[in-house]
């Protein structure tokens, strides 16, 4: 079974500075642990949901933005016991190692160097992890260098399509996965440049040849949480035929053979 944890739903300037929805990313537990865009709260929400990021083999960040990145070097740090042990992988965006011509890198030299493995891929590059295999995939988004994956596993595929504008070859990427994980940040009617809304995300539906047994609307910006997103979702639903959820905090996917389950988990309490 492979299991996908979300510790946050929200994405944009907005949503992020105000948390009305938390910004931490997702986890995903398949033969190694992995981390996906740790942003704002990825540290404290990991711990929420016994998650320990000491246990994490791998982070994977798809840019530079920091509802994207703003936890990266302490869950870096975490994942090598308090920088005292060389080990895990980063696979990140060439603008997050090395910045770009509007921000510096996300990642320090001190913390690259307690890694066990940097990678800056490129769309179409395989990487393996454990069990697992990344395919990088393209995007289109105002940090140019965004990537994305699809995860390749033996309960078939998990895609995840961060920030990016609409484009055709999306299909090809990411047609035919099991599970995907996409982020719809606005709602019917009000797309914006580099970003995804929910008529984007019908257009992709309708067009793939095999649709995915789930969607995830993930990355929720302030007017699609204004706009309802799970009236977005069942829309969504309703038009394509593919089963719809909103990656609330604390939203789980159990990933089967013959099934795929959902719950949301309960806050761990601290005393």
């Amino acid at each position: 079974m492979i299991e996908i944890t979300f510790l946050g739903s929200g994405g944009g300037r907005f949503i992020t500075i105000t948390q009305f929805r938390s910004t931490g990313g997702f986890h995903i537990r398949a033969s190694k642990n992995l981390y996906v865009d740790p942003g704002p709260g990825a540290l404290v929400r990991s711990w929420r949901y016994k998650l320990d990021p000491r246990r994490l083999d791998a982070i994977f960040v798809s840019h530079r933005h920091v509802d994207h990145c703003n936890d990266l070097e302490v869950m870096i740090e975490a994942m090598t016991g308090g920088a005292l042990k060389r080990r895990g992988t980063l696979i990140a965006s060439k603008s997050v190692v090395y910045g770009d011509e509007a921000h510096t890198p996300a990642v320090s030299g001190y913390h690259i160097d307690v890694l066990e493995s940097v990678h800056t891929p490129e769309p179409g590059n395989k990487i393996a992890l454990g069990e697992e295999e990344l395919l990088i995939t393209p995007c289109q988004h105002s940090d140019p260098t965004t990537i994305g994956f699809r995860m390749e596993t033996v309960y078939g595929d998990i895609s995840y399509i961060p920030d990016t504008a609409y484009f055709e070859d999306l299909l090809r990427w990411h047609d035919g996965s099991r599970v995907l994980i996409a982020a719809i940040t606005r709602p019917r009617d009000m797309g914006i440049p580099y970003h995804m809304s929910t008529d984007d995300a019908v257009e992709m539906l309708k067009n793939m040849r095999k649709k995915p047994e789930v969607l995830i609307m993930n990355h929720i910006g302030m007017k699609m949480h204004f706009a309802n997103p799970y009236k977005e979702a069942k829309y969504l639903e309703t038009v394509t035929g593919v089963k719809t959820y909103i990656a609330k905090e604390g939203f789980k996917v159990m990933l089967k053979n013959d099934e795929i389950n959902v719950r949301t988990m309960r806050p761990a309490r601290f005393v």
